[in-house]
């Protein structure tokens, strides 16, 4: 009966950090990122795109750290941890890795998901 009781108590310990863990990221579509950035205080909007596609077309009030550079998770640490960030790429694939990063650096992140710049610029963003 304790050995059952211990295990029921590791259990939830376990899932408790678990779920913890599993909230520091948000995965969003267009519009619920859209709204929740615009309805966040303090958000940080992240672009980890390359310096080349930033220069061709950038969303006002965001910063480039660029994903598929080697100092990408020294660069990050120039955020504020105490707020939230909000990171996209062209089309979603560079900023759910770039996510996964932040969160292990503590960051609560909302990734933009299946979608990227030209659609957060073409919602006004």
């Amino acid at each position: 009966m304790k050995n059952l009781s211990l295990v029921f108590i590791l259990g939830l310990i376990f899932f408790s950090c678990s779920q913890e863990a599993n909230s520091q990221i948000s995965n969003l579509e267009i519009d619920d990122f859209v709204t929740t950035y615009k309805s966040t205080k303090d958000a940080q909007l992240l672009d980890v795109r390359t310096p080349g596609e930033w220069s061709a077309g950038k969303l006002q009030n965001s910063a480039l750290i660029d994903y598929s550079n080697s100092s990408f998770a020294q660069k990050i640490e120039e955020l504020d941890k105490s707020k939230p960030v909000f990171v996209y790429c062209a089309v979603g694939g560079r900023s759910a890795r770039a996510a996964a990063i932040l969160k292990k650096a503590g960051f609560r992140v909302y990734n933009l998901k299946g979608a990227g710049y030209q659609q957060l610029a073409e919602k006004g963003l």
